[in-house]
């Protein structure tokens, strides 16, 4: 325990000294979200893995669902993934070479500042959402280790992230991600040897075994696992949103030049297929022999149906010494995700809404902004409970908010006013209909399958988008207003 609380320390210090070093770069105004819009295409690549080689994510929700749907699992995150990551490849040239650093900047730039703050608020909305998720889930995690509450590792991290977040910006948030990236990349190795020496202890090779995913109550192996319904919602739910993710883009745009901004991408994609792709679903198929299901029920060590996979798997298989190495890789993998959600975050409201960097004192109103939403985040970790909900909900409003303004920007028979309508339609829609949806109250209106698959409301969101941009359309534009 005292060592794993000296990793833990020396690593916050750690990131806390790059995060100085980027302040001493004296980034001013703009440079604070952009960082100077210098990115080489190896750091624009990593920031990017980084990003999404994170606790809640690669370490818990990709392992999660391979335990749930055995290879079927693919579909729910590493194609739509790596399908996405092909999208921003193909349309990184289009898009970096606008001056415009900021997707709202870029929206408002074709289609005025009401639709500019609409998707800056949603974006504001998501982020603080996968924030708080990282940070609840990375204090869950590391709480037995550290053996304080969760609520005390929770407040920690925030207060890390927030000290060097807040002295370098955006510039910060990269230098801390190749740490990180270094670090998480070999606690996801280190776990998957521990899978492989589980699956040996018990005499079990994988191409052998007879085991049935857990949800799905299939065989791992079959590639249909979570049913065609679920299949196709993701795909609805999850590929426009991410083809125009924010937190890509920045990386994106931040690039020095054109072939920097594909070579990042790149790099990215490899380390998707890794790191979303075949270790989380080696990891995830092994624990379905390792820590079977007991019925029904899942077993109390693995967690809250399988959140916990990683931590079961270093307390009965990994020695001494690499238990401390992996609470580095657990922190790196929990904070390489929170500043970045963060960073997004904080320039929605900072430099989209509120425009600190025109201000007087653009560098304290920056760091102001950053700081609050560090709180805000805070605030939203120690209140969490289902990290399906949370990543369904955000990447819906995603796909009914934002992707269709950012898409629309290079369409030229596009209605100014139907967007601004439809962004508002979408949004307020998606999180309307997923209260309704999670309370049962759609199950007399909702045909039998859609109810089941829990995901009916982003369908209503995408519906009451298209209805607000038709009727938008519709409206005639007054003289003299944007």
């Amino acid at each position: 325990m005292t060592l794993i609380w000296i990793v833990f320390i020396l690593y916050a210090l750690a990131t806390i000294v790059l995060g100085w070093l980027s302040h001493s770069k004296k980034d001013k105004g703009t440079a604070f979200w952009t960082a100077g819009r210098s990115l080489t295409g190896l750091s624009a690549g990593i920031s990017i893995s980084a990003g999404f080689m994170s606790v809640s994510w690669s370490c818990v929700y990709a392992v999660q669902l391979f335990y749930w749907y055995g290879i079927g699992g693919l579909w729910l995150i590493t194609i739509p993934w790596l399908i996405a990551l092909a999208g921003i490849y193909l349309l990184s040239k289009k898009y970096h070479n606008l001056p415009a650093f900021s997707q709202p900047e870029m929206v408002e730039q074709r289609f005025g500042i009401g639709t500019k703050r609409m998707v800056a608020i949603a974006l504001t909305f998501v982020f603080l959402v996968w924030g708080g998720a990282e940070i609840y889930v990375a204090g869950t995690l590391l709480a037995p280790g550290l053996n304080i509450p969760v609520d005390r590792v929770i407040l920690i991290i925030s207060v890390v992230v927030a000290i060097y977040a807040t002295l370098g910006g955006f510039r910060a948030v990269v230098m801390t991600d190749k740490l990180q990236y270094v670090i998480v990349a070999f606690y996801v190795l280190a776990v998957v040897w521990l899978a492989g020496k589980g699956l040996n202890a018990r005499e079990i090779t994988i191409p052998d075994f007879a085991v049935n995913a857990a949800k799905s109550g299939k065989s791992w192996a079959n590639f249909a696992g979570p049913g065609l319904t679920i299949i196709i919602l993701t795909l609805v739910a999850y590929l426009p949103a991410w083809i125009f993710e924010t937190d890509l883009w920045l990386r994106v745009q931040a690039a020095k030049d054109e072939k920097a901004a594909k070579k990042g991408v790149l790099i990215a994609g490899i380390n998707g297929l890794l790191f979303v792709g075949i270790f989380p679903m080696f990891i995830g198929i092994a624990s379905l022999s390792i820590f079977p299901m007991e019925g029904s029920v899942f077993p109390a060590v693995i967690g809250n149906e399988g959140d916990a996979i990683f931590s079961a798997l270093v307390s009965a298989y990994a020695p001494g010494w690499l238990s401390v190495l992996v609470a580095a890789g657990l922190v790196a993998a929990a904070m390489s995700t929170i500043d970045t959600c963060v960073n997004v975050m904080a320039l929605s409201l900072g430099y989209d809404i509120a425009g600190v960097h025109k201000s007087r004192r653009p560098e304290l109103g920056s760091k102001l902004v950053t700081l609050g939403s560090v709180l805000l985040a805070y605030l939203f970790a120690i209140n969490i409970n289902s990290l399906w909900d949370i990543f369904y909900l955000a990447s819906g409003i995603l796909t009914t908010t934002v992707a269709f303004p950012v898409a629309a920007v290079f369409i030229k028979a596009v209605n100014k006013k139907g967007v601004f309508h439809s962004s508002i339609c979408g949004f307020c829609a998606t999180i309307l209909f997923y209260f309704l949806e999670s309370r049962g109250l759609l199950n007399f209106l909702e045909p039998v399958w859609l109810v089941e698959s829990g995901l009916g409301y982003i369908l209503w969101g995408i519906v009451f988008a298209a209805l607000g941009y038709f009727l938008g359309a519709q409206r005639p534009t007054r003289v003299g207003r944007r």
